[in-house]
């Protein structure tokens, strides 16, 4: 696993969307003097009761320590509160940090203040999840309708292949109001809903938590006396669906389908057999601060930046997984 972390690290920066206008601000302290001046980043974590977004953070502040010396991260967890977190960007503003990176609880809600941000003249990075204004520097995060269609893919060939897939999927959603898991819904119906032998069930919110999922999933077997497959936004939603399957005596029936594939949980899970597969979300962290440092040296940067993502299952996971083709259908 090594060896892939280290080939994925080398991706990330390969796989920038290029289409894309590139940006460039003025340097905050003159060109060439970011890596000698002491900068002030701030980011604000829409939460920090997600296991991903735990490592997000850990990675993140490992990188600054270990890259950017001078750079003092000022890391605030908005408890998975919008207006908290709109408080949060509006003190950067206030102090005049450098630059800003947010991942946003919703996009709605967070759009103002990226925008306030912006016209301030404070680059910001938007990491993982967008919002609804597109007049900021730069977003890093993963393709999630690339992922979702990966997903609908994996579960047609786990229930036949494609043209004679069958079966009863039950999707439990991550939550809605964010654009991961619109995009994570939209790519996978896509795929899904051209099989004709396929019924597709559920799509409640699961707010991306496990417990919540756990309840869902409880009543979802109630109702439902036939389901084939599960997928579940992200891991930890789709291993406490297996769990609920376990305690009511039908997790041999069902495959179980995720995503974010960290090696303590996602990879560790489909080891095990409690996942069937799961899909690699990269954390965006440390990209976005390396992108921010080269917005305030001056450097074009491009506006959107995309990380690759793997498919692991049982047979794949010692070797690292599949790649998915960026840009894929």
């Amino acid at each position: 696993m090594k060896r892939v972390l280290l080939l994925l690290s080398v991706a990330l920066l390969l796989s920038s969307d290029h289409t894309a206008s590139a940006f460039a601000a003025k340097p905050a302290h003159g060109a060439g003097s970011v890596q000698e001046k002491k900068l002030v980043i701030g980011f604000s974590q829409c939460t920090v009761k997600e296991p991903w977004r735990v490592e997000f953070n850990k990675r993140l502040a490992a990188h600054a320590r270990a890259k950017y010396p001078n750079v003092q991260l000022d890391i605030l967890d908005a408890d998975d509160r919008t207006e908290l977190q709109v408080a949060q960007v509006r003190s950067f503003i206030r102090r005049g940090v450098d630059a800003i990176l947010i991942s946003p609880k919703e996009a709605a809600g967070l759009t103002g203040v990226v925008r306030e941000a912006s016209e301030a003249g404070i680059p910001v990075i938007v990491l993982d999840r967008d919002v609804n204004y597109k007049d900021y520097p730069c977003f890093v995060g993963g393709d999630n309708k690339l992922i979702g269609r990966a997903a609908g893919k994996v579960a047609i060939d786990m229930l036949g292949g494609p043209g004679k897939a069958r079966g009863v999927i039950y999707e439990i959603c991550g939550g809605l109001a964010s654009t991961p898991a619109q995009e994570r819904r939209d790519g996978f119906h896509e795929i899904v809903e051209k099989e004709q032998g396929i019924k597709l069930i559920g799509g409640l919110d699961g707010d991306w938590k496990k417990d919540k999922a756990h309840s869902i999933m409880q009543d979802a077997l109630k109702a439902n006396p036939e389901i084939d497959l599960l997928y579940a936004h992200n891991d930890p939603m789709a291993h406490g669906a297996y769990q609920a399957a376990k305690a009511a005596g039908r997790h041999e029936e069902l495959k179980f389908i995720g995503i974010d594939a960290l090696p303590n949980e996602g990879l560790r899970w489909v080891r095990s057999g409690e996942l069937t597969a799961t899909l690699l979300y990269p954390t965006p962290g440390e990209v976005g601060l390396d992108l921010a440092m080269k917005i305030l040296a001056g450097e074009k940067v491009d506006r959107r930046v995309t990380l690759p993502t793997r498919v692991f299952t049982k047979e794949n996971v010692a070797r690292g997984g599949e790649e998915v083709k960026l840009g894929g259908g």
